[in-house]
């Protein structure tokens, strides 16, 4: 199966081979796992020093392991699923599967095995849509299923797993319910009566995406086992809850504001989660008269959106800021308790990741702001909020000057983390473009 210059496929099925598992021997081949032009799977046997295509393996356990794992592959957010534990005793490279949302990466780094003694030396890393990496990895796994149906071996395990999967992908209820349980990083056709419990409570309160980085943010919550770990979800879904209720925080200017600037800087789906982030909190400065230069405060921003009596509130440990975006106007519920310098930084930056949501995502009525790092919408929540609240040529602009990075910091009233931050991805923009 191909997709663009990525490729994930058997050129050739072997047969005679010694294997005695007969669905070893049914799959044995030279598998291609190709990344712009680079064939991941060729190494160099290191005693001999000769260079190979690809080993000689059985595809069926990387088709399992695929299989078996598709919902925590496709709903899971911040976990790289690396294929060395489908191996089954054969030699892999390093490469890894990673959704944040609608992209979807691809990464293999150098590894190197002792037995058998050889080196996979090739690296790469892809970016491509979700719905690209779901037809190429279903595409293998299907081209698997169908060589074991064709040597006559129907009811294998990866084909019932398989079929299981097509069955809920079919259906828009089960599959998103199946999503879900992946996001929270449980099986969702052996799910216990408390996560069914939890993931129908959060799907009563979010949709889509949003549902999707509650979940996995929730998953890392405590240990997911212990009785208090039950109890912290109850409370998190009882408390978001009485938000929807509630009718401060309101920022009734907010959704005009949003839509100028979806209107001058429209979303492309060639954009990276930072692009989309750092382009719409320009617009945004720009169109609420910020100058470059002017130091960011969430109670000053709060009121330039019409807020009138905006403040912060305690919240569960993991959610920084919830966004509810109603037909009359926008309410953005921030969690924090002032105080501390540092702690205000903190604050101001949550609010900024908010608008950064609401700004970014305006159909999306419902969604927190949390501790996730690379999934899409967080992300991009993120790459606003530092460009909101520190933008680059300033930062750089004074860093060029002389001063450091904590000078720079305590002159925008922002963290030396965001200033660092801005720094090093200009630095790696200035690489990627040379």
């Amino acid at each position: 199966m191909k997709t663009s210059d990525v490729q994930f496929s058997v050129d050739e099925w072997l047969t005679d081979g010694p294997h005695s598992n007969v669905e070893e021997r049914a799959t044995l081949c030279v598998p291609r796992i190709v990344l712009e032009n680079r064939n991941l799977l060729s190494f160099v046997d290191t005693e001999s020093r000769e260079f190979f295509d690809g080993p000689v393996i059985p595809a069926v356990h990387l088709a399992e392991g695929i299989a078996s794992c598709w919902w925590p592959i496709f709903g899971g957010r911040d976990r790289e699923h690396a294929v060395l534990p489908w191996r089954n005793g054969y030699a892999l490279p390093d490469l890894r599967f990673e959704c944040r949302g609608s992209t979807f990466s691809i990464e293999c780094q150098p590894l190197e095995w002792n037995n058998p003694k050889l080196i996979f030396m090739n690296h790469g890393l892809k970016w491509l849509p979700r719905v690209e990496a779901e037809k190429l990895l279903g595409g293998f796994v299907q081209s698997v299923v169908d060589r074991l149906t064709g040597e006559g071996l129907a009811g294998a395990e990866v084909q019932l797993s398989w079929e299981r999967v097509k069955k809920s992908m079919s259906n828009k209820d089960e599959r998103s319910f199946c999503e879900a349980a992946g996001a929270l990083g449980v099986d969702p056709y052996a799910v216990s009566n408390a996560d069914n419990a939890f993931i129908e409570s959060a799907g009563g309160l979010f949709e889509g995406e949003a549902l999707i980085e509650f979940l996995a943010a929730a998953r890392g919550m405590s240990d997911m086992t212990s009785d208090l770990y039950q109890d912290t979800r109850h409370v998190l879904i009882d408390w978001i809850s009485g938000l929807r209720a509630s009718s401060g925080s309101r920022l009734p200017e907010l959704q005009a504001v949003a839509k100028q600037v979806n209107v001058d800087t429209p979303a492309s789906t060639s954009q990276l989660p930072w692009q989309r982030g750092y382009f719409a909190a320009s617009q945004f400065r720009d169109v609420i008269g910020l100058k470059e230069d002017d130091v960011v405060s969430f109670s000053a921003i709060a009121k330039k959106l019409g807020g009138k009596r905006f403040g912060r509130q305690r919240g569960p440990r993991g959610i920084h800021a919830v966004v509810d975006c109603r037909n009359d106007s926008t309410y953005i519920h921030l969690c924090g308790r002032g105080g501390k310098k540092w702690e205000r930084a903190s604050e101001t930056f949550s609010f900024a990741r908010a608008l950064g949501h609401a700004t970014c995502f305006p159909d999306e009525s419902f969604s927190t702001i949390n501790n996730l790092h690379r999934a899409g919408r967080q992300a991009v929540g993120r790459a606003f909020a530092a460009e909101f609240v520190a933008p680059e040529n300033v930062v750089l602009n004074m860093h060029h000057d002389g001063y450091d990075v904590d000078e720079i910091a305590g002159l925008l009233g922002v963290s030396s983390m965001v200033v660092n931050h801005q720094i090093e991805n200009s630095r790696q923009r200035a690489s990627l473009a040379a």
